[in-house]
């Protein structure tokens, strides 16, 4: 298998190659080199027939084979050496015994120049042809590099961590002329702007021939960037560096698994990627239930909390590309698209992760890391990080599955506190929708009892006997309402208040709430024969039944809701139980015209309820009638 041994500053590695190989500096190519003198699209090594040869897209510091200047294209040998601005290469076509790794000396890493020449060569007048699917080059401008602004490095990529004592993240928003403060949902990509001139920095004008170019598929996130053992064995600085970057790696995947706090966490990945990585600043952005994007963690490593700012074009492209970006120079790799805001926002060096687990379909989030200074990130920090992101993304699913559990289990135990359990399921499930707020029902039957004497039994029994007698009282009839489905509002002192209507509708809710009235008064008086049994007083309870319009709906703060039904409907079934004797199920006319064929009943004398002017027709329900009760058993 033919093979590309690179040598680059990040380090050594073989590369297997493909039919079609493209090398330069943009993400987009699927050899990316991490060289501030290779041209965004340097180079096209490709199969041709049997043999690989290589192309020369017309790069400003050009590309060499065994010293000599690629004009156009040429056919590569086994063992021939290759240099692209500081990056060197051998090709070994695998037919031959195997090459060794090309050196990274360090000339060959400080010296910009191409190798083996000591100046740059002058621009070729005419670019070679070039196949279909190749864009026009770009050229850099090394004086680009040179008004960047780059802090001072250390000699190893383990800067000092910022004060972790920062309680207050910073702010951030989307970079760009447009730009918004977040949480912003991300918006389709822009259409690409016209091919213009663009100056740069220094004043000196680069013609943006790919001015019409589109971000394209970013570097796998799977970049191999670890060199087996026996090829930097004698190299103890590299393995040093390794072993830390390893070491952090493997601590922050432990916190991860112990960390409960989604916060604390996030706060924890950014200090520990910091440990390891070249960052001036880190946010990582969660996506909420409306899809936008928001900060939930943010640091810089000045410790300060001034605004940072990220740009939604990658962040755009991350999301709906599910890929990961790593930039050596952002505002020349995506000048298309937004690269006048990156320099004015100082975004150089980016690495770009999604938040994605396998068995995620969607991105959960997105870990941003940029420096103000050029090349400051390698291919191997790319991969630790989506590592990181991973174990991430797992424990944000499954911070997200547990409180949707909770939520299910509290609005379980709600719901099944107010309806009956079939009810509970559904609107559990979302079969059954209900929503905040009010909602006008135009027929709903409203229940109300009471036990008669309450007030004079109260005062002659212990507290914790009146309290027991309650909660079992309530049990049973409680169990009557779910039996026809009613819904349970409220518990009034020795009072009840049911409805029937919503959230679930019935043909006879009418009917129901009636039947459930003169089932309560059997199971009341089974209740009644066991406490009589144990020396203690029997219960009197009195009903009362109306049906009109009212509105139902969660009533409340934001820390306490319960779902109601308030109104007149609500009102006049409350002044009714008032109304009843012991034993009575009072309806009002209205109920009964519902209700009237299905039971025996008797009008008792009108009377004036509070609140209402005239007096009102009243209807003590006696039993149900002997042909509906067969109908209802048949």
């Amino acid at each position: 298998m033919a093979r590309l041994l690179l040598s680059t500053a990040e380090g050594q590695q073989a590369i297997e190659l493909r039919p079609v190989n493209s090398l330069g500096r943009h993400p987009n190519n699927s050899i990316q080199l991490l060289d501030k003198i290779v041209s965004k699209e340097h180079c096209i090594v490709e199969l041709r027939d049997i043999r690989f040869l290589l192309r020369d897209l017309g790069s400003l510091n050009g590309t060499y084979v065994n010293g000599e200047r690629v004009r156009g294209e040429t056919f590569l040998k086994h063992g021939d050496e290759i240099a692209l601005g500081s990056t060197r290469a051998r090709f070994d076509d695998g037919s031959g015994a195997a090459l060794p790794l090309p050196p990274v000396g360090p000339g060959a890493v400080a010296n910009p120049a191409p190798w083996p020449h000591s100046a740059v060569p002058s621009m070729p007048t005419a670019q070679p042809q070039q196949p279909p699917g190749i864009r026009p080059q770009a050229y850099w401008a090394p004086s680009i590099q040179s008004q960047a602004p780059a802090p001072a490095a250390s000699a190893l990529p383990f800067a000092s961590t910022p004060n972790p004592s920062a309680q207050r993240p910073p702010a951030v928003a989307p970079s760009g002329p447009a730009a918004s403060p977040l949480p912003f949902s991300p918006s389709p990509p822009q259409q690409p702007a016209p091919q213009q001139a663009r100056p740069n920095l220094s004043g000196t004008r680069v013609d943006m021939l790919d001015a019409a170019r589109a971000i394209g598929t970013q570097i796998a996130a799977h970049t191999k960037g670890f060199m087996p053992f026996d090829a930097i064995a004698a190299d103890p600085r590299q393995l040093k560096l390794d072993y830390e970057r390893l070491r952090i790696t493997w601590e922050l995947t432990r916190d991860i698994g112990d960390e409960r706090d989604l916060d604390r966490l996030l706060d924890k990945i950014l200090l520990a990627l910091f440990k390891f990585t070249r960052a001036d600043r880190g946010v990582i952005l969660l996506r909420e239930n409306d899809g936008s994007l928001s900060p939930r963690a943010a640091r810089r490593r000045d410790g300060s909390d001034a605004s940072i700012q990220v740009s939604s074009t990658i962040l755009n492209h991350v999301i709906s590309e599910r890929a990961s970006v790593l930039t050596h120079d952002a505002s020349m790799d995506f000048a298309s698209s937004k690269g006048k805001s990156m320099i004015l926002n100082r975004i150089s060096s980016a690495m770009v992760v999604p938040l994605l687990h396998e068995s995620e379909k969607e991105v959960l989030g997105v870990l941003w890391l940029d420096s103000e200074a050029l090349a400051q990130f390698q291919p191997k920090d790319l991969e630790l990080i989506t590592s990181v992101a991973s174990q991430a993304a797992l424990f944000i699913e499954n911070t997200i599955l547990s409180k949707k559990v909770e939520r299910e289990m509290l609005l379980r135990d709600r719901f099944s506190r107010l309806v009956a359990p079939n009810v509970a399921e559904q609107m559990i499930s979302g079969k059954l929708e209900v929503k905040k707020g009010g909602l006008l029902v135009p027929e709903l039957t409203v229940f109300n009892s009471d036990i008669r004497g309450f007030t004079a039994m109260s005062e002659n029994a212990p507290a914790e006997s009146l309290v027991e007698m309650l909660n079992e009282y309530f049990e049973r009839m409680v169990e009557t309402v779910f039996k026809y489905e009613g819904t349970l509002d409220k518990f009034m002192g020795d009072g009840i208040m049911a409805f029937w209507g919503a959230p679930v509708i019935h043909r006879d809710d009418a009917v129901r709430c009636v039947q459930c009235a003169l089932d309560q008064g059997e199971v009341l008086g089974i209740f009644n024969r066991e406490r009589i049994a144990a020396g203690q007083p029997a219960l009197a309870v009195g009903y009362g039944i109306h049906t009109g319009p009212g509105v139902v709906g969660y009533v409340g703060s934001s820390k306490a809701l319960s779902y109601t039904a308030i109104g007149d409907t609500a009102n006049t079934s409350a002044r009714l139980c008032s109304s009843a004797t012991a034993g009575q199920v009072i309806i009002s006319e209205a109920t009964l015209a519902l209700v009237g064929p299905r039971f025996e009943y008797e009008e008792v004398e009108s009377k004036s309820l509070k609140g209402k002017e005239k007096p009102m027709r009243r209807f003590n329900v006696l039993r149900e009638k002997p042909s509906a009760a067969v109908a209802r058993v048949s």
